[in-house]
């Protein structure tokens, strides 16, 4: 399971939103890039900048193909951060909370191994998706 882990390395949390440079949070990353939940929320309706990286040669967590951005978040009541691999499909489903089931359990399962729950983590929480999965409340398509 190498495209999730738990992140022991001493980040600095308290780092600015790289895009409105909003700070006092310790805001997920994308692609190592700190990001506000209100630029996350911007990026997923498409009002925002486009986010552009290049893709790393890791395998998505959930599908396994090759080419992937990585996610960091920080799970309610934890201290570490957890990263995880995901190739741009998946990527964009989880932002934009529209994960299909398969992709969803996939994910639940291999967070669990690690010992977080899915409602630990805010993109996968239970105010989005029911407990089979279903999507409750995708960002809405322009």
């Amino acid at each position: 399971m190498e495209g999730l882990r738990v992140v022991k390395d001493l980040l600095a949390p308290q780092t600015p939103c790289s895009r409105c440079q909003s700070a006092g949070c310790p805001w997920d990353r994308l692609a190592g890039q700190p990001i506000c939940p209100d630029c996350q929320e911007a990026l997923a309706q498409g009002e925002g900048e486009p986010f552009i990286v290049r893709t790393e040669r890791h395998r998505c967590v959930i599908c396994q193909q090759p080419g992937t951005v990585r996610y960091l978040t920080y799970p309610l009541h934890s201290a570490e951060p957890v990263e995880m691999d995901l190739c741009p499909r998946h990527f964009q489903a989880l932002l934009a909370r529209r994960l299909d089931r398969h992709a969803y359990h996939q994910l639940s399962r291999q967070l669990q191994t690690l010992g977080f729950s899915t409602r630990q983590v805010f993109l996968l929480h239970e105010a989005f998706y029911d407990e089979q999965g279903h999507s409750l409340q995708p960002v809405p398509e322009w």
